[in-house]
């Protein structure tokens, strides 16, 4: 579907067509910086990715589906959750996380593969019997659902049950990770919200249920600036947008908490900002909505 920024419906298109699947869910979607659009998906067998222009005319697709051979497979993906063309060298990075645990990278105009790595910036390696994430700081990628690469080619990677943001160079060597949301919900904020429901459940019940989950950094943005000097992180277990100083990882500010009235999430799933800094947030189960967060400016950071 393609809409304005006002949510009017321009266009819209969708399954098999002449020369390539569709994705049976569609999940990761990018516009490039030549108007073209990607489209990856998460279900079983979308082990592909496709490519259009604006128009909705198919261009090229990566893979085939149910052809996937695991996390050293070159050719295919497998259930990959997003896609990200970084201009500068005109290559797709692809965050291959549902079926894989790796970030993999094909040219953008060829589709030919260029190099893929794992979690510290590693080989990516199928999992073995005993191969079991550890917690506090996982070996491996723990379903990397989000891939976003920077003007100055910072390649921000959301490693989302492994509740961490990890930062790499566009080569794939690993710079910094940055672990997120913890911790368990505060019994007074909790308390707080006794009585009140959403969705037709109480918000305490969602609340926990998101907290429990232990999944935290969803997806990321970057401020239009060009320096993209702020980075915006959709966080799950919380329900909250955070606003991070893009170079330090340094936390500034939040917005957002559990619920289903305007300015609330669930469950907060995608976002994207636009050239004027407006972010829109995309929630999945029963919250099943978009939402449009207008850039007003800056003020000072209030007490988190």
């Amino acid at each position: 579907m393609v809409l304005d920024t006002d949510g009017n419906s321009i266009l819209g298109w969708g399954g098999d067509g002449d020369g390539y699947e569709w994705a049976g869910t569609e999940h990761g979607i990018c516009v490039d910086h030549n108007g073209f659009l990607w489209i990856a998906g998460s279900g079983q067998g979308d082990d592909q990715l496709l490519k259009f222009n604006s128009d909705g005319e198919f261009v090229m697709q990566i893979g085939r589906a149910n052809r996937s051979r695991g996390n050293t497979d070159t050719e295919n993906v497998n259930r990959a959750a997003d896609v990200y063309v970084y201009p500068a060298t005109n290559e797709l990075f692809v965050a291959d996380g549902y079926g894989n645990r790796r970030v993999i990278v094909f040219d953008a105009e060829t589709g030919e593969f260029r190099r893929m790595w794992g979690a510290f910036g590693d080989s990516p390696t199928d999992p073995v019997e005993g191969d079991m994430p550890d917690p506090s700081n996982p070996e491996h990628f723990n379903l990397v659902h989000g891939v976003r690469v920077s003007n100055d080619g910072r390649v921000y990677v959301s490693d989302r049950a492994g509740m961490r943001l990890r930062v790499f160079s566009v080569e794939g060597e690993h710079i910094t990770q940055l672990m997120m949301c913890r911790t368990e919900p505060d019994p007074a904020a909790v308390a707080e919200r006794t009585g009140e429901t959403a969705h037709g459940r109480p918000v305490a019940e969602l609340i926990e249920n998101v907290a429990t989950a232990r999944q935290s950094v969803s997806r990321t943005a970057f401020s239009p600036d060009p320096e993209q000097r702020y980075l915006f992180v959709a966080e799950r277990s919380n329900q909250q947008v955070f606003v991070l100083e893009r170079e330090t990882l340094q936390v500034l500010g939040r917005f957002g908490r559990v619920g289903d009235r305007p300015g609330e999430f669930y469950i907060l799933h995608d976002m994207v900002a636009d050239s004027d800094g407006n972010l829109y947030t995309a929630e999945v189960n029963v919250g099943a909505r978009a939402q449009k967060f207008t850039r007003t400016g800056l003020s000072p950071a209030g007490p988190m």
